[in-house]
Order: structure tokens, then C-alpha cells, then sequence
């Protein structure tokens, strides 16, 4: 098959302002498989299957060493089999169990964030809740300070929305890198602090791991570093399209508001449609053939998630609009060996949100623009300004 080769900016100038729909269909219109720039985008369903399975070929170290290289992100950025040790760790911490405990205090958070702005009778989602709940929620697992929440979220900015996502094999740019360093070093002194005085939290469990279990500094500064970014920017835009779309569709939020089963297939269908990650990297570690189209050995590739969504086999009658009585399937938290560690966190955030907001507020509307930042490493919204009635 002959390859399709596209200009740098293909990827960049993809309608993510308008349209979820027409950007992802603008983004799979060369193809399955297709170079921009030197990057190469895998874009179906299939393909994307395909390179989940076989980290031998696409390697997910070998490519988040170019994206974020002040640290090893662990364990998103280890190739096996050193990367089974680390999931046998932390897949039980990260669990259904550990979440059910938290919930709780989760729920409590998101309320105390509602009840600052519903008094006022408006507020911008993006600022007031999805950006403060996430980050406070990961302190929280972690047992670090919740006062340094807007530092956090600097860092995390800085590092996530500078990435160059579309030409993986340059170097950062200067403020990735200086964001990456000063989140090491903060990560660096909470871990000495933690280690005098432990507490009941997944970071203290992590240290008090021993024998062959036991990690060394380096490697749990890695995980730390990786679940406050992945677990800020990500949640932070997904909580914004979940209520974007209920703000803009009355008679949605009504049938949740009515039957409240119905907020778990509604977060599937919002990561599938609206996921905050269109794509994560991978680099080949050998020639290696998608789709009919041969990738060479040492290729910067992106397995677009958000594309890849829209031919999940269970939505192929109808792939652009949301199912709620379906069954939920999708790549939003990806697949394979390196399926996202925080998603049972990332989905209980989600539900109580929506839980506790309309149990607050079952009456709001969208009262200006919700755009998208774009280009981004991941998605979401600039703000999300809302209107309802003092409460």
C-alpha cells in the first residue's frame, strides 16, 4: 500500500474547535495509517489493536523518554518484562477496593467545591471544579499538601499542553523541561518528608515495601511524577465534556437525573466521544507492518485513541452518537500491557461529579463559549462558563 505523507501541521490544524465529529473524521481521512510530518498516525480501530498488543514492536519507554525525560514515568514508561513487576504492585492499590475506600472523602471533596459556587448561581466548571477536584483527589491518595494545588497545576500545564505531541523525536521544549525539573524536585522533598513521617496513604505503602518488592527513590519519584500528570490534565477534561454535554443537552441531563444507572454507561460514552487523550505515543522497535503500510524501525508513532473510537465494534451502527444502553466499550483509558492504572479512580471521580451537581444543581445552562485548546498532548476545555439558580 502506498503510503500517505502529509505536511507538520495536518495534525495541528485538525477542527478540534468545532466539531468532536469532524475533527476525528478529518484526522481518519488519509487513512489508516499515514506520516505527518515524521511522525506516523495509526488511526483505525484495528491498527491501534494491533500496537496495543504488541509492545515488543512499539515500544511505550522508548517514546515517553522523548516526550517527558527528566524522569522514568513508571510504569507507563517501561517496556516488559520489568514493567509485569511494577503492575503486580500497584494493580491492587489502584483498585476497585482502594477506590470504594476513598469514596467517602472524594464525595466530600467535589460537595465542598459545588457548595463554594452554588450560592452564586453561576460559576465556570472548568476553574471552579474540574481543575480543583482531580488535583485534590491525587494529593489526597498520595498524602501530600493540598495547599500546593496551584503549583501543581502549573507544572502539570506546562508539561502536558507544551508537548510537541507531532514530532516526538525533538527535543522539549524549555518549559517542559523546566516544569518536569521543579516537579521532580518538589516530589523529591515530599518523599523525604513522607518517609520520616508516614501516613496512611498509597505513597507510605509504597514505601514500606520491602525484599524484592522494594523500590528505590528513583522509581517511586517515577510513579509519583506519572499519575500527578496523568491523573490532573485527563480528569480535569473529561469532568469539562461530561458537563459541557449535559449543559447543552436538557433532555440528557433529565434521563440521569431520573435514573441515576444510567451516569455509568454516560461517562463511557462521554471517554469514548470525547476523550481528553487523542493519542498516545509508541516508538518501533523493528520494520513492522499496519493496515498493509510498512512503519520502519525507530518511527515516532501515535496510536490515536480518539479516532479509533469511532470503530469500536459494539458503536459500528452508530459511531458518532452516544449509546446508553449499549455496552460500554472504548480505548479512552487505552489497552494492553499499558491500560491506564488510575481508570477505577478516573471513573469514580467522574460519576460523583455528576452526582453531586445535580444534586446541587439539576438546572444549568451553558452561558458563553467552551473552546478547546488545541494543539494539545491532551484535551480540554479553556472554561466552561454556567448559569443557574442560587441554591
Amino acid at each position: 500500500m502506498t503510503t500517505t505523507e502529509l505536511p507538520d501541521d495536518y495534525y495541528a490544524a485538525a477542527p478540534l474547535e468545532g466539531s468532536r465529529t469532524a475533527a476525528m473524521e478529518y484526522l481518519r481521512r488519509p487513512g489508516p495509517v499515514y506520516r505527518v510530518g515524521s511522525t506516523w498516525l495509526i488511526t483505525s480501530y484495528d491498527g491501534v489493536r494491533f500496537a496495543q498488543k504488541h509492545p515488543e514492536l512499539f515500544s511505550s519507554a522508548r517514546a515517553f523518554d522523548m516526550v517527558a525525560n527528566a524522569i522514568k514515568m513508571i510504569p507507563l514508561a517501561i517496556d516488559p518484562p520489568k514493567h509485569a513487576d511494577y503492575r503486580r504492585v500497584l494493580d491492587p492499590m489502584f483498585g476497585p477496593k482502594r477506590i470504594d475506600a476513598m469514596e467517602p472523602d472524594l464525595r466530600a471533596q467535589v460537595r465542598s467545591h459545588i457548595d463554594a459556587f452554588a450560592p452564586l448561581g453561576r460559576c465556570d466548571a472548568v476553574a471552579d471544579l474540574s481543575y480543583k477536584f482531580p488535583t485534590q483527589a491525587i494529593l489526597t491518595l498520595f498524602g501530600l499538601p493540598v495547599e500546593h494545588l496551584p503549583q501543581f497545576l502549573d507544572w502539570a500545564t506546562g508539561i502536558i499542553k507544551d508537548a510537541n505531541v507531532t514530532n516526538l523525536g525533538q527535543e522539549p521544549p524549555q518549559r517542559v523541561i523546566d516544569c518536569s525539573m521543579a516537579l521532580f524536585g518538589f516530589l523529591a522533598e515530599q518523599l523525604e518528608a513522607k518517609r520520616s513521617q508516614p501516613g496512611n496513604d498509597m505513597l507510605s505503602s509504597i514505601l514500606a515495601l520491602d525484599g524484592d518488592d522494594a523500590w528505590t527513590d528513583v522509581e517511586i519519584l517515577g510513579l509519583c511524577f506519572l499519575i500527578v500528570l496523568a491523573g490532573l490534565d485527563t480528569v480535569t477534561g473529561a469532568i469539562g465534556y461530561s458537563l459541557l454535554n449535559l449543559a447543552t443537552n436538557p433532555e440528557l441531563r433529565q434521563r440521569l437525573i431520573a435514573d441515576p444507572a444510567l451516569i455509568g454507561p454516560f461517562v463511557e460514552e462521554v471517554l469514548r466521544l470525547d476523550g481528553p487523550v487523542p493519542g498516545v505515543p509508541r516508538l518501533t522497535t523493528a520494520d513492522v507492518e499496519v493496515e498493509g503500510v510498512t512503519i520502519p524501525a525507530g518511527s515516532a508513532v501515535m496510536l490515536m485513541l480518539g479516532t479509533a473510537n469511532r470503530e469500536v465494534p459494539a458503536a459500528a451502527d452508530a459511531p458518532h452518537e452516544m449509546n446508553l444502553t449499549g455496552k460500554p466499550t472504548h480505548l479512552g483509558f487505552g489497552g494492553g500491557i499499558h491500560r491506564c492504572l488510575g481508570s477505577h479512580l478516573a471513573r469514580r471521580e467522574l460519576r460523583l461529579t455528576i452526582e453531586e451537581f445535580h444534586a446541587r444543581i439539576p438546572d444549568y445552562r451553558l452561558t458563553g463559549e467552551a473552546h478547546t485548546l488545541w494543539p494539545a498532548g491532551t484535551l480540554g476545555l479553556q472554561s466552561l462558563p454556567l448559569e443557574f439558580e442560587p441554591c
